[in-house]
């Protein structure tokens, strides 16, 4: 009876952690739409449209990645700590004093995508109103972030706490929550996971 209840605490616990992970980077981007928007050129609602379906695509296909053991968990020990959250304006701004490997969005999302990022890219778009090429900027822009918020949970201690090595059962429960509870995201989706190149 006691160990039943300390594993449905457990798995209540990691779910609050996906919630919450989703809520937090939300939250964190909300306060930086204007800036984003003016760095990747498109109009600031369509851009905060843009971004509340890019943070659960992103999650989802880390989660795809992770499932994969692709890398994931070593790339964010070594290259994302958390230290981009710190410096968030600046990085935004360009002048963040940050490891290159720590800001090439552009290089997370080929590992991770693949070829099937200009399909992500046009699936966002007809949700945003946003054209391809500002998705791809703003992918690029955000998949560090994401990386960064990952490594800051990656460090939680405790026996409820989120570390790196709940890492994949987090984001697998994070891809399985955002294409079968969110009908937008699923759509965005789609078959573009499980198929990299």
């Amino acid at each position: 009876m006691a160990w039943s209840l300390h594993v449905h605490r457990l798995a209540s616990a990691r779910e609050d952690d996906m919630a919450e992970l989703n809520d937090s980077l939300n939250q964190l981007l909300e306060g930086q739409t204007s800036q984003i928007s003016r760095r990747i050129g498109a109009d600031e609602a369509d851009t905060r449209t843009a971004m509340r379906a890019a943070v659960p695509a992103l999650l989802a296909a880390f989660g795809d990645e992770a499932e994969r053991g692709g890398g994931l968990r070593q790339a964010i020990e070594q290259d994302h700590d958390g230290a981009i959250l710190d410096q968030l304006s600046e990085y935004l701004g360009g002048s963040a004093q940050l490891s290159p490997r720590t800001t090439n969005g552009a290089g997370i999302l080929e590992h991770v995508l693949g070829d099937r990022q200009p399909d992500m890219q046009r699936a966002l778009s007809a949700k945003s109103g946003l054209d391809a090429g500002n998705i791809g900027s703003l992918l690029a822009l955000l998949a560090p972030i994401v990386m960064g918020m990952l490594g800051k949970r990656g460090q939680t201690s405790g026996s409820s706490g989120f570390g790196l090595d709940d890492l994949s059962d987090l984001l697998g429960r994070e891809k399985r929550d955002a294409t079968s509870g969110n009908p937008d995201i699923g759509d965005v989706l789609g078959g573009l996971l499980g198929g990299k190149r």
